[in-house]
């Protein structure tokens, strides 16, 4: 999905992304998107609760073993490049943009 999403404004406005889904050729933007980076040290964590609400919401089988191969090349990642994991941040200044308020 690209182009307008109802709500006015982009969703992830850390990252531009033009991104297009292998499985079903679906192309997405920053208005239906977030990018997430495998060098941030709370995304294995993030992954892990996104599989559970997962599992609680009744995602396919399939579903929960893509979360679980992605959370184990996430882990695998990161302990392969421990000095480029850092903790998630927004920069002052650079990032004013990310802490503006929503539209809605």
């Amino acid at each position: 999905m690209i182009g307008d999403n109802g709500i006015g404004e982009v969703i992830d406005r850390k990252f531009e992304i033009q991104a297009r889904c292998i499985e079903h050729d679906h192309v997405y933007d920053d208005r239906h998107a977030v990018l997430m980076l495998a060098k941030d040290l709370a995304l294995p964590n993030t992954l892990r609760f996104y599989r559970s609400e997962c599992l609680r919401l009744g995602a396919a089988e399939n579903q929960l073993r893509g979360i679980d191969l992605l959370i184990e090349r996430v882990d695998r990642y990161q302990a392969a490049n421990p000095t480029v994991c850092k903790v998630p941040d927004v920069d002052d200044g650079r990032g004013d943009h990310i802490l503006a308020p929503n539209r809605g």
